[in-house]
């Protein structure tokens, strides 16, 4: 693909529509671990979607598993000082 070809094969993009496609863009190259913004900015739309849900699932799991063991601590409580 030529470095100036655009990769949505002259789909018609509303603002709204780039600012989403940065914002995944960016949600797999900060958090995606090894992908590049020019990787991912020219990445087939499936494949896109592809990571991006296993991202999401990823975090998913992650948040309810650090909830869990939240709920699971319990700590002793301080004692009180009390005066004399």
């Amino acid at each position: 693909m030529s470095h100036w070809a655009p990769p949505f094969y002259s789909l018609t993009l509303t603002p709204e529509d780039k600012i989403r496609i940065h914002q995944e863009i960016f949600e797999l190259v900060y958090h995606g671990n090894g992908f590049t913004h020019d990787e991912v900015y020219s990445m087939p739309i499936f494949l896109r979607y592809f990571y991006l849900r296993l991202l999401i699932k990823q975090k998913e799991s992650e948040a309810k598993q650090l909830k869990e063991e939240d709920s699971d601590y319990s700590p002793r409580p301080k004692p009180v000082a009390r005066p004399f």
